[in-house]
């Protein structure tokens, strides 16, 4: 037994531990590939993500622009609501591509009275369809001015027009607006706006 070199373990070694862990990233890279894969991959997912996608702008605008303009319908002398899908002069004030879905206007006092509008519309070239916001202002009884271009959604159904549907609180006012768009799946989604109180717009 004297004279014996006895080994003791000292745990692992240095290129152990590389290999370990680099056996460790290569099974964490592929398991996480083939998790990308199959979620893509599954037609309901991958409508969800093109939908939520193509709606995010949208919801973002819908929002803001319907709390700041009264419930009016139809429109006001100080602003409203119109989602005549007709074209007429009234509701394509900032001079957008497509037709009218909701036109929505209002007043705001300052050291100049301004009117705002913001247009929804919808382009079609016959491929797919599109939501683009519009908006202008005006300062008196002058012309709209200022007019800018935003693409709000994509990947709607060419020829299926989305529809603006008011959420009457009463009497020829409207407390929110649902706004319905057909995907080029064919799958509609519905985007809501938050509730508002008109009456307490003016004083």
């Amino acid at each position: 037994m004297l004279g014996r070199h006895v080994r003791r373990d000292g745990g692992f070694t240095l290129i152990e531990l590389l290999m370990v862990v680099t056996m460790i990233g290569i099974i964490a890279s592929a398991i996480a590939v083939s998790f990308t894969v199959i979620v893509r991959t599954s037609p309901q997912t991958e409508i969800r993500i093109d939908d939520a996608r193509s709606t995010r702008g949208l919801a973002t605008w819908l929002s803001h622009d319907t709390t700041s303009a009264p419930g009016f319908i139809p429109e006001q002398p100080q602003g409203g609501i119109d989602v005549t899908q007709a074209a007429t002069p009234d509701n394509n004030d900032c001079g957008g591509a497509g037709s009218n879905i909701l036109h929505l206007q209002w007043a705001e006092n300052g050291y100049a009275d301004r009117t705002f509008v913001a247009n929804y519309r919808y382009v079609d070239d016959g491929v797919e369809g599109r939501v683009v916001r519009y908006t202008c202002s005006r300062v008196g009884a002058g012309p709209f001015t200022g007019t800018s271009e935003q693409k709000l959604t994509s990947g709607l159904a060419s020829g299926v027009s989305p529809v603006a549907t008011p959420v009457m609180g009463g009497p020829g006012e409207a407390t929110s607006i649902d706004f319905g768009l057909t995907a080029l799946s064919g799958e509609t989604v519905l985007v809501q706006t938050g509730s508002r109180n008109p009456t307490e717009f003016y004083p």
